[in-house]
């Protein structure tokens, strides 16, 4: 089972919007068809960005995106001076740190006597990379929002998407809904081939067309998950394991004694893949013997030229000694960001 379905405060939310069955998947339907009800009655809808306009508008939400500390100065005047909206005076500090965003309610009555929503999307530095999910993210915030007034806003930060059930919910619809399946599937369709495995060339080519926009690690996630292969989407960097980073944040002299390794940052399985159990931990350490490996940890730039190799799950081992099962896999990976990320499919016997 989905841990996310057992969450008290998500079981609240689908009690509050009156949803029946497993409280993640009766969400997620539920925009679902929000949004599928809106696309239906909408003249033209051609790109994710005519899509979003379409659903702004529904909701009487308006995304304005902060690229530079001028203009971050510039809408906290606006709202919080000229327009005498108090909530708006810490705006600064909203978007300080690792948040991405952050979702504002407005005391006022908007249009149809619906309450105005705004958010700002924090595009300053490497922050931009993720813009396009973080506007999404925000949208999802809005259509799931079942009591006015909970909080005057919302701030979505990497630890909170880590760490807190509702943002890893709302990162689901964002993804879902981002990449929502009339617009995305024909322009999916028409660069897969049959059985084909998703590649980083494949997924980079439909990010193009679709919507270069959108990030290449939001786009490939996107592409495996419609895979009918069992496919693992990972990232990996160097770094300490969970029980390591515990005994750092107690003793930060414990960081000159301990190695950090070429672990799995993330890992995500495919619904094909979570059928036959085929997935990897988070944190387990990655073969030296891997083609992950090979081409993260090499000095060669190798960005945009992909390494590819054939490979046994059953390489995969913790340190406790275990190991995953032997299964025949097909592993690509690439350089990105601090680490790099690599698509694994699980080979047919």
């Amino acid at each position: 089972m989905n841990a996310l379905n057992i969450d008290p405060n998500i079981i609240g939310m689908a009690n509050a919007l009156n949803l029946k069955g497993e409280p993640v998947s009766a969400i997620m339907e539920y925009c679902r068809k929000r949004v599928a009800k809106l696309l239906k009655m909408a003249r033209s809808v051609k790109t994710p960005w005519d899509l979003e306009r379409l659903v702004c508008e529904d909701l009487n939400l308006v995304i304005h995106e902060v690229w530079n500390d001028n203009e971050l100065e510039e809408f906290r005047h606006r709202y919080s001076v000229e327009e005498d909206d108090g909530a708006f005076a810490a705006l600064g500090l909203q978007l300080d740190g690792d948040a991405y965003g952050v979702l504002f309610q407005r005391k006022r009555l908007g249009r149809n006597e619906a309450y105005q929503y705004v958010a700002f999307i924090d595009c300053r530095g490497a922050k931009r990379l993720r813009r396009f999910f973080t506007r999404w993210h925000e949208i999802a915030h809005c259509l799931t929002s079942y009591e006015q007034f909970e909080m005057p806003f919302r701030r979505t930060g990497a630890a909170d998407i880590e760490k807190d059930p509702i943002e890893k919910l709302m990162d689901m619809i964002a993804g879902d809904l981002g990449f929502f399946e009339p617009l995305f599937r024909p322009v999916f369709d028409a660069e897969m081939q049959g059985d084909q495995c998703v590649t980083f060339d494949i997924a980079e080519k439909i990010r193009s067309e679709f919507c270069p926009d959108a990030s290449f690690q939001s786009v490939l996630a996107a592409c495996s998950n419609r895979s009918g292969r069992p496919t693992i989407l990972i990232e990996a960097a160097v770094a300490f394991k969970k029980t390591e980073q515990r005994l750092i944040r107690e003793d930060p002299a414990m960081k000159d004694k301990l190695q950090p390794q070429l672990r799995v940052k993330w890992s995500v399985s495919n619904p094909s893949a979570h059928e036959i159990a085929f997935q990897i931990p988070r944190y387990m350490r990655v073969p030296k013997k891997s083609i992950i490996s090979k081409v993260l940890l090499s000095q060669v730039d190798s960005a945009k030229i992909p390494g590819e190799a054939n490979e046994s799950l059953g390489w995969w081992t913790s340190s406790r000694g275990g190991s995953l099962p032997e299964t025949a896999v097909l592993v690509q990976a690439i350089k990105h960001g601090d680490g790099g990320l690599a698509i694994i499919v699980h080979q047919e016997n």
